[in-house]
């Protein structure tokens, strides 16, 4: 172990330079003996077997032990003066603290040192502690504390505001699900309604069409009996009256035996899941606690740590990977549309591994998370959105959804909004493919050029923010399609992927300007991060993780994810 500015405290030497002085241990035991040598760790003189004994010891053989032409030459006064009263410390208690070991930021007595420190280079506070208190690492102490502070009631406030947010949105949710509710209930009991009024006329109908027919015959029946009971007709008129009555009798025989004289039966039948609905205990729906809020810092005050690329081209892969676009799946898990080989990939940036890989039907380009372990990734050339299962860390293929073809998709409420480059669009639709809304222009005038990629922000309320690459524009967007702000910088071309990052801010890549910027809603302006001087080239798409404070870059035809994490401090002391 070495201890740094190994130098004898002044006070030391006020003491007679030729004042014998004897060692303590022996002392202790009522023994005189002269001392040999000085343990400067545990600040005792100590004669020759002592200081052995001393030196046998696993817990004191590392001890700072001073020959005695080094030693001080006389008692100091207390354990303590080469440093002053500091406190006990907590792994030995009746120890005072008196080193700082800079590697591992940890404060110790002797014993500390010596067993968890032998190979550290650590500082004598009683040679430090002046330098220390007058240099400019002290003086910026205090305004880091007050910044610590202030941010930390900042962001007790920010998740006050989240919290209040929160409650607001979900109640409207609610609210509009029970009006929803409500009007497809009234619509139903309407056309049930319907049913039972339109089978009650139609027999009515039948019936009283039966029953003039009845009424005609009738009349017919009472003249033909008259003629049969009259003795001025004769017996063969009487015949053939007979005979035609019983052919018209028939014929009312028939007319009641086959169906006619018959009215339909109906009964209304509840039905079995809105029956089930009374007596659930999760009716209208539940309160899903999917994650909890994570404040995130004004990343334009925050500097980035590059670490090193993650390889993400598996075996199977025939070409160089080309990652159009990433999500955040789970607190350093992201998912990954690989558009080079027609395959979605799951990468663990913690662990810098690739888990799982899905081969697609065609040319995956976007990818956005459900919820329940659900996502969602275009498939440009087949016309199509396939969605996916990420349980377990894996991926499957579950439903299809037809559609033209498109190329950016984000979800928000349970609703995936779906871009069209080509006769440019959003269409705004149901988890099953049934189109809700499309919007295309605003006010008349058409809203897109080449539009690639979209998300919603984290906002309240929430937004759109869509990518031209041809209009070289970000368009912020209103959820009915109403532009509500334009980014736009002649320096920066081509906008490629759009993410949220938190409330307000937004991550895009500009591919021909080799940047990744962010856009803030409260100034409207844009801000580069990352750049050429990062190593970024041709970025395609960016995520962000709020829990490992990690930004990834997917480039242009290149095999590796750039990854980089946020400085400690500027977490830790942001305003």
């Amino acid at each position: 172990m070495e201890v740094s500015g190994e130098r004898r405290d002044p006070d030391l030497d006020k003491g007679s330079a030729d004042a014998t002085v004897y060692c303590q241990p022996c002392e202790e035991e009522g023994k005189c003996t002269v001392a040999q040598n000085f343990c400067q760790t545990c600040e005792e003189y100590m004669c020759d077997p002592c200081s052995k004994a001393h030196k046998r010891f696993k817990v004191t053989r590392n001890h700072v032990m001073l020959s005695k032409d080094k030693m001080p030459s006389f008692y100091p006064s207390t354990k303590q003066s080469d440093i002053g009263l500091t406190e006990y410390c907590r792994t030995h208690p009746k120890e005072v603290i008196k080193f700082y070991c800079p590697t591992h930021s940890d404060l110790g007595c002797g014993d500390c040192i010596v067993i968890g420190h032998r190979t550290c280079k650590v500082d004598y506070i009683a040679d430090v502690s002046k330098d220390f208190t007058n240099g400019s690492e002290f003086r910026e102490l205090e305004p880091s504390i007050k910044r610590a502070e202030d941010g930390c009631i900042s962001k007790v406030k920010e998740l006050f505001d989240e919290v209040e947010h929160q409650s607001k949105d979900e109640i409207d949710r609610l609210r509009r699900f029970r009006t929803d509710i409500n009007t497809y209930l009234d619509r139903r009991e309407k056309e049930l309604l319907g049913n039972v009024q339109k089978m009650k006329t139609e027999d009515e109908s039948a019936l009283t069409e039966i029953k003039t027919d009845c009424e005609l015959a009738k009349s017919g029946l009472v003249a033909t009996r008259t003629e049969l009971t009259s003795g001025d007709v004769s017996d063969n008129q009487r015949y053939v009256t007979a005979r035609r009555i019983q052919k018209e009798l028939r014929e009312i025989h028939d007319k009641m035996e086959d169906g006619r004289m018959k009215a339909r039966k109906y009964r209304f039948v509840k039905d079995a899941d809105t029956e089930g609905l009374l007596g659930s205990k999760m009716g209208l729906g539940s309160l899903d606690l999917s994650e909890e809020f994570v404040p995130v810092p004004d990343l334009s005050t925050v500097t980035w740590k590059k670490e090193a690329d993650i390889n993400v081209r598996m075996t199977q892969d025939k070409k160089t990977c080309w990652i159009s676009s990433s999500a955040l799946i789970s607190p350093g898990l992201f998912l990954l549309a690989d558009c080079n080989n027609n395959c979605v990939k799951l990468v663990d940036v913690s662990n810098r591994i690739v888990t799982s890989s899905l081969q697609l039907p065609g040319y995956s380009w976007d990818v956005c998370v459900l919820h329940d372990d659900q996502a969602a990734v275009t498939i440009t050339n087949n016309s199509m959105i396939q969605l996916l299962s990420t349980k377990g860390g894996q991926l499957s293929r579950g439903k299809e959804i037809k559609v033209s073809q498109c190329c950016g998709i984000t979800s928000y409420d349970n609703r995936l909004y779906v871009l069209y480059a080509s006769n440019p669009r959003i269409e705004v639709m149901t988890l099953d493919g049934h189109i809700i809304s499309t919007f295309q222009t605003d006010d008349g005038r058409q809203l897109f050029q080449a539009p690639y990629y979209l998300t919603v922000s984290a906002s309240t309320p929430p937004t759109l923010y869509v990518s031209d690459s041809d209009a070289n524009t970000v368009l912020q967007l209103s959820l009915d399609g109403k532009v509500l702000r334009e980014y736009r910088d002649k320096q920066f071309t081509c906008p490629r992927s759009v993410v949220k990052v938190g409330p307000g801010q937004m991550l895009v890549c500009w591919v021909n300007s080799n940047n990744v910027m962010l856009l803030t809603e409260t100034d409207g302006k844009m801000a580069e991060i990352l750049g050429e001087k990062d190593g970024v080239t041709n970025p395609f798409s960016v995520s962000f993780c709020p829990h490992t404070r990690a930004i990834v870059v997917g480039m242009f035809c290149h095999d590796s994810l750039k990854v980089f994490n946020a400085n400690r401090q500027n977490f830790l002391y942001q305003s």
